[in-house]
């Protein structure tokens, strides 16, 4: 990596649907709390920061050299620098793969929670934030399918009052009529 290459940093889908369905988005509270524990502060900071890069742009640029001193990471961006180790350490840990054209990263809009050998090799108070952030995380979904059941339930009964509206109103019709 040059010191005024610009990295490109684009959002993509996770290859596992079920992460794409229940992940955690790059800014929830779970990717700094869990993750860092895994891959490391500046790591972290990237994947925090990056929601914000795409508002402005997507993809993402930025020189490597700029994004190093950014993260705190001071200016060496080559190929043992701490920045290079920081974009290893994210495609390492399955949370982005190398763009096609390797200027930069294609980053997973969500990540998966920790998985049982990382939650193994984490501190104890990772593992209980990860227990308490990820059942919050999941009851949002239990919350939005009893939503979304109770709406179904609700049209359902709203199609019945109409359909018997309608029969009585013709019922009625028919009688005015003879």
């Amino acid at each position: 990596m040059e010191r005024d290459q610009i990295l490109r940093f684009t959002p993509v889908d996770h290859p596992d649907t079920r992460v794409q369905r229940v992940g955690f988005d790059l800014n929830d509270p779970y990717v700094e709390q869990c993750w860092s524990a895994v891959v490391g502060p500046s790591s972290t900071l990237l994947l925090r920061r990056m929601p914000t890069l795409w508002l402005a742009q997507v993809p993402a640029e930025i020189g490597a050299s700029e994004l190093s001193q950014s993260l705190g990471l001071g200016v060496g961006v080559g190929q043992r620098s701490r920045l290079a180790n920081t974009l290893n350490r994210l495609v390492q840990f399955g949370l982005a793969k190398q763009a096609p054209d390797g200027a930069g990263l294609d980053l997973y809009r969500h990540v998966a929670p920790l998985s049982a050998r990382q939650l193994d090799r984490v501190p104890q108070w990772t593992r209980d934030t990860h227990e308490r952030l990820l059942d919050a995380h999941l009851e949002q979904f239990d919350d939005l399918a009893q939503h979304q059941s109770n709406v179904a339930s609700i049209t359902a009964r709203l199609d019945q009052i109409q359909s018997s509206a309608s029969r009585s109103t013709s019922g009625v019709a028919q009688a005015v009529e003879r």
